[in-house]
């Protein structure tokens, strides 16, 4: 995977003008998951842990391997029907702190925990990640793009 540099706003915009975040090579970018604020340390038990983590604009949610989710002893909040290449499955919701670090986002959310028998990525980034971003790809060049989207929808300006 290789990370072109940030250019919050101090370099050169993307074709419309708006201050690109990152740029990836790529479709995965590096995740840390966290256990949730306030949750006590615990023998044996990691903070974090940290993984590659698949850009999906399929999935409405973001999801990571069950084994994560218990390995790391997230608290579990709800459990719902999702459906997948192989049909409706159902999953255990836990809460957790996604983080990207190239983007430096840190945000406490619900992940998704799907039992797959083998994975090639225990993170899936889906809408619920990614409606923070405007997320391009140069499929030439094999790119991500990614702006956030208050930077490219500014609020409108106040009416007096």
């Amino acid at each position: 995977m290789t990370i072109k540099p940030r250019t919050f706003g101090h370099s050169a915009p993307d074709a419309l003008g708006r201050k690109i975040a990152l740029s990836l090579e790529g479709h995965v970018l590096e995740a840390i998951v966290h256990r949730e604020p306030g949750a006590p340390p615990e023998d044996g038990v990691p903070p974090f842990f940290e993984a590659g983590a698949l850009i999906d604009t399929g999935a409405s949610d973001v999801c990571i391997d069950f084994r994560l989710a218990h390995a790391l002893k997230l608290r579990q909040i709800d459990q719902r029907t999702v459906g997948t290449l192989g049909g409706s499955v159902l999953a255990n919701v836990y809460l957790g702190i996604l983080e990207i670090p190239a983007l430096d986002h840190r945000k406490l959310m619900p992940l998704l925990a799907l039992r797959v028998a083998r994975v090639n990525y225990s993170v899936i980034l889906g809408r619920s990640f990614l409606s923070d971003y405007i997320v391009t790809f140069d499929g030439p060049n094999g790119c991500c793009h990614f702006i956030r989207a208050e930077d490219a929808y500014p609020p409108p300006p106040d009416d007096e």
